[in-house]
């Protein structure tokens, strides 16, 4: 479903919601009731955040973008220029998507786009793009491998983060704080909300989240995997 495919934002939001309620009754969701003086992008919100949540995750980034008009070459097809300004058409476009890179300065644009284009970008995951509220961040040092946690710790962690780590494991060397690869981060698109509240990829907290109405009950190969 595509707001492009109605003539008005009006009918498309009409339209979602009655999709919305009937996948989430589906699901075992029942919802109970709607104040009639609710902002239907506001319900709207409300929905696809929950309808997020509750379902399995069926897409792949890159099955996105692609659908979207973005080409992923591989990174083997592509000169220095050329990697660089597809990385940014892809960091674009995933921002468009209401998906967001965070913690990318320890890898050069190639490595960068190495990581997106084998792993990242296929792995499966949520549709936000219709989502006025939620996002999902995409930590690029944060898969909890060894790897990861070290790049944390000597690129990203604070002093004060360092110290804990060092109490919590004190058995663990902690390695020496390094200057960044790139300044990238900063330049990264960020995500906007039109009220409180945010999805942040598989956990979720609802504690400020303003509930305007209503509520629920429970009843290295160039082959590409997408």
């Amino acid at each position: 479903m595509k707001e492009s495919d109605f003539n008005s934002r009006e009918e498309f939001v009409q339209a979602r919601l009655k999709f919305l309620k009937e996948k989430l009754a589906e699901l075992g969701e029942l919802f109970q009731h709607t104040d009639p003086e609710t902002d239907p992008e506001e319900e709207l919100a409300f929905l696809e955040h929950i309808y997020v949540l509750e379902s399995q995750p069926t897409i792949t980034h890159a099955h996105q973008l692609i659908e979207n008009g973005v080409c992923l070459p591989s990174p083997n097809d592509l000169s220095e220029a050329q990697l660089h300004d597809k990385l940014w058409e892809v960091i674009d476009k995933l921002a468009e998507l209401r998906v967001f890179l965070e913690n990318t300065n320890h890898l050069n644009d190639r490595s960068l786009y190495e990581q997106l284009w084998t792993e990242t970008l296929n792995e499966f995951t949520w549709d936000m793009s219709h989502s006025l509220n939620g996002a999902l961040h995409i930590d690029m040092c944060g898969s909890g491998s060894e790897e990861d946690t070290e790049n944390w710790l000597r690129f990203y962690a604070s002093e004060v983060d360092r110290a804990q780590w060092a109490a919590d494991f004190p058995d663990e060397k902690i390695p020496p704080r390094q200057m960044p690869l790139v300044d990238r981060d900063d330049k990264l698109p960020q995500p906007h909300h039109d009220f409180e509240g945010e999805c942040g990829g598989e956990e979720d907290d609802f504690d400020d989240f303003d509930f305007p109405f209503g509520g629920f009950s429970t009843g290295e190969d160039d082959d590409m995997p997408f």
